[in-house]
């Protein structure tokens, strides 16, 4: 009886580790398949851009297409030995047409599907400033450690003004 007993707590402790241990993927398309039921709803949905880190991976991603407003975000896989873990997805602050951005872990991420951005410029309150030149549409881009450092960002046009909502 007390055998029967044991096997009937490692059976019911296995299914219950089973049941909690998430979605896992191979790949980015199975990703993009976990995001899509994620989000719940009838629009398209496409990956982006992937930043890579060190335990795990970024897929961000738009919904929409060219007749409806593009909406933009980002979900969190953890890498594993030889697949990825499904942790959440997160929406990403509007900062105008197709400009997005989002706080991750003290670093911000920044969408740019805009064609009439050609730079993303990163001021720091120290007087030093960075120029990302975006030389694809659409852009990510990922800066590592902000909440490190005081900082404002813009979205230029080709003639160095900012782009506004």
């Amino acid at each position: 009886m007390r055998k029967l007993l044991y096997l009937g707590f490692v059976v019911c402790l296995v299914l219950s580790l089973i049941g909690c241990g998430g979605r896992t993927v191979d790949n980015e398309e199975e990703m993009l398949e976990i995001i899509t039921t994620e989000l719940d709803s009838d629009v398209s949905v496409q990956k982006i851009g992937t930043i890579d880190l060190d335990d795990v991976v970024l897929v961000c991603y738009m919904t929409g297409n060219n007749y409806q407003e593009h909406t933009y975000g980002y979900a969190e896989f953890e890498k594993q030995n030889d697949n990825y873990k499904f942790l959440r997805t997160n929406s990403m602050w509007e900062r105008g047409m197709n400009l997005g951005s989002a706080l991750y872990n003290g670093s911000y991420l920044f969408v740019i599907n805009n064609e009439n951005c050609t730079n993303l410029r990163i001021s720091l309150t120290n007087g030093n400033e960075e120029l990302i030149a975006v030389d694809e549409i659409p852009f990510v881009f990922y800066l590592e450690n902000a909440v490190n450092h005081n900082f404002e960002y813009h979205f230029l046009d080709i003639n160095g003004k900012e782009i506004r909502p």
